[in-house]
């Protein structure tokens, strides 16, 4: 296997973890009355869950640790992206013995 595949996969699990962790904040969002929140898709206002998440004592960093998977994920899937896709097998006519 090589750098990029790796790459890739690090980038898609990261990009997916983060996903998983803004539908559970919408979530927890829409159980505590702002329904508008699941409807909302890219717009997503985090100051405002940030204000309701001090009320029930939610911890901040959650947050802080999704966007940074959000960052990784798209960095890692370009790095595995040009290193995958920007290198061509070596061919060979000789064969194994």
């Amino acid at each position: 296997m090589n750098v990029g595949v790796i790459l890739l996969t690090l980038g898609g699990l990261s990009l997916g973890a983060a996903t998983i962790m803004d539908t559970i904040f919408r979530f927890r969002m829409a159980g505590k009355g702002h329904r508008i929140g699941l409807m909302k898709g890219g717009n997503f206002d985090y100051s405002e869950y940030h204000k309701v998440r001090t009320k029930y004592g939610w911890p901040a960093w959650p947050v802080y640790v999704m966007w940074a998977l959000y960052v990784f994920g798209i960095a890692f899937l370009i790095a595995g992206f040009s290193m995958h896709f920007g290198t061509h097998p070596i061919r060979s006519n000789q064969h194994p013995a």
